[in-house]
């Protein structure tokens, strides 16, 4: 079977991004909307130190290689579609 995966979630796991949320995002899966579910993959990564620079920032996530700082899974989600929207166009 051929997987479809276009939007690759990575979770920073670092300890701040960890105990500001990060812990929650790794259950993104349950809240995708159905459109998505088979083409998104979601990971945890060490810190890759994007919220070093931001205090405010955490947790990052990287969709694609792109940082969405003080991710959640709604925001996480909505960025996805807005990506999956723009795609379709």
């Amino acid at each position: 079977m051929i997987t479809s995966i276009k939007y690759k979630v990575q979770i920073c796991c670092g300890t701040m991004c960890y105990i500001m949320g990060g812990a929650e995002l790794h259950l993104l899966n349950e809240s995708l909307p159905s459109s998505l579910k088979n083409k998104v993959s979601v990971e945890g990564i060490p810190c890759f130190g994007k919220c070093d620079k931001h205090e405010k920032s955490h947790p990052c996530v990287l969709i694609n290689g792109q940082v969405l700082n003080n991710a959640s899974t709604q925001k996480i989600v909505n960025h996805l579609l807005t990506i999956e929207q723009n795609d379709l166009l």
